[in-house]
């Protein structure tokens, strides 16, 4: 039966749900109030810092990150990753929860989940943590993105999978991420659960969409793009000439001009 709305922090969405994955505070001011959640991502990690996976990234980087960012947004709804090695148990799960918490002011913290991590999902959400429970493809468990392989072809993967999410939501996960899962596998997991589904490589079966701000407007130059992606801006393109226009103009010293000069 199909349910009539997702509830997510007391907020009713009657339509799919909107995300991206953002690390700075010129992009929060322009995405705020134009997607629903926002997400301060480990995946700063390989996008900003050059770094072949997201295992090195520090809490004290999502601090400094989630804070700039988050300090910009008025209106969607903020949430922020538990970078690698954070989580390792309940206990260390909840202090470092809390401290990324405390300093971001972010409103819900994701965390990649499996089997053995589900009573880590319950010790938070116990202590008033709001937790996005991540599942299917996690990116922490891969030194080497080029490793990583689709979930869910089978029925067995599948069914691993639904179970994992109905006791992330029995463990009191607000919600679920579904990453690089089949279209199969997202519809039965999402049809069974009653909290949202938000997908990245998950199809249109999800209860919502999340993309890396970076990989929608193709920022991410030179790089190749998962399947997922698709690029809504071509800002290498405006970006390169913008940047010939202006060597140009400063070799033919059109710039600056008088009108870009103080008199």
């Amino acid at each position: 039966m199909k349910k009539k709305y997702k509830l997510l922090l007391n907020t009713k969405f009657t339509k799919k749900i909107s995300s991206l994955a953002i690390y700075s505070p010129a992009v929060a001011e322009i995405v705020d109030g134009n997607v629903d959640i926002i997400l301060v991502g480990d995946s700063l990690g390989t996008t900003l810092y050059g770094m072949r996976n997201t295992q090195s990234v520090s809490l004290s980087m999502m601090k400094a990150h989630g804070k700039a960012v988050i300090k910009n947004i008025k209106k969607s709804f903020t949430m922020i990753d538990m970078p690698y090695n954070t989580y390792k148990n309940k206990n260390q799960a909840l202090r470092n929860a809390q401290d990324l918490l405390r300093y971001t002011k972010a409103k819900m913290i994701k965390l990649e989940i499996n089997e053995k991590k589900l009573e880590i999902v319950k010790h938070l959400s116990k202590n008033n943590i709001n937790v996005v429970a991540h599942l299917g493809v996690t990116p922490q468990d891969y030194k080497d993105f080029s490793k990583i392989k689709i979930k869910g072809k089978n029925q067995n993967e599948i069914n691993i999978l639904k179970n994992l999410a109905v006791n992330c939501e029995i463990s009191g996960a607000k919600a679920i991420l579904l990453e690089c899962i089949t279209e199969k596998a997202a519809k039965k997991i999402t049809s069974t659960v009653s909290i949202p589904s938000i997908g990245i490589g998950a199809s249109k079966n999800c209860d919502g969409q999340i993309l890396v701000f970076d990989d929608l407007i193709n920022l991410k130059i030179g790089k190749k793009k998962p399947k997922f992606v698709k690029k809504f801006l071509d800002f290498e393109k405006l970006l390169k000439n913008a940047v010939k226009k202006f060597s140009q103009e400063v070799r033919e010293k059109k710039f600056p001009s008088k009108k870009y000069s103080y008199h």
